[in-house]
């Protein structure tokens, strides 16, 4: 079991070594809110906040018995999805550029970004977060991340991107709806 901690805490490093390193432009780190926001960057930030409280703490949890449920197929399940999250991440990242930002934002020049991996998903980054934090919670194999990972980005992500989405209607109008045609939220050709 300490092996799957050593990579859900790996997952999670990762996740921040991508924000460190790869985030283009010091506008892309800025947490100042604009009227686009609406509170989705706060809601998420407290969702992460609670996550990277309980993931780290899930070997606490599992020594106390208290949820425990991690065997081997669910270390490897989660490892692998946060693995798949961090790459998508990355290419989320590296695609969208100088106009990836964590809070909702027009950017000077700002374009419609639909090639690379956005040429299938609007919110690869959004994936990305729900693969990382999902992968280290079955990796850490407690219940208790496992089950509020999903709670709390359910409550997060549908108004983040009901919210983007129609900031990005507001920029580039048909353009964007045209795109939203051919293309899904999160998963390529599902949903």
């Amino acid at each position: 079991m300490i092996v799957m901690y050593i990579f859900a805490y790996a997952l999670l490093a990762g996740f921040f070594l991508i924000e460190r390193f790869v985030r283009q432009g010091k506008d892309t780190k800025n947490m100042n809110r604009t009227k686009h926001d609406r509170g989705s960057t706060t809601l998420i930030s407290i969702a992460m906040g609670i996550l990277f409280i309980i993931i780290p703490l899930s070997p606490l949890f599992n020594y106390l018995h208290f949820g425990a449920v991690g065997n081997f197929i669910i270390g490897i399940t989660g490892v692998l999805f946060g693995s798949l999250g961090l790459f998508v991440r990355y290419l989320a990242f590296t695609t969208l550029g100088r106009f990836f930002s964590r809070i909702l934002r027009e950017a000077e020049g700002h374009k419609l970004v639909t090639d690379g991996i956005y040429h299938h998903i609007r919110h690869p980054g959004y994936l990305s977060d729900i693969l990382i934090f999902l992968g280290a919670s079955l990796a850490m194999g407690n219940l208790i991340p496992i089950i509020g990972t999903p709670v709390l980005f359910l409550i997060a992500y549908p108004y983040r991107i009901h919210v983007e989405e129609k900031m990005l209607i507001e920029m580039f109008g048909e353009e964007f709806i045209a795109y939203k045609k051919v293309s899904k939220r999160l998963i390529p050709y599902v949903f």
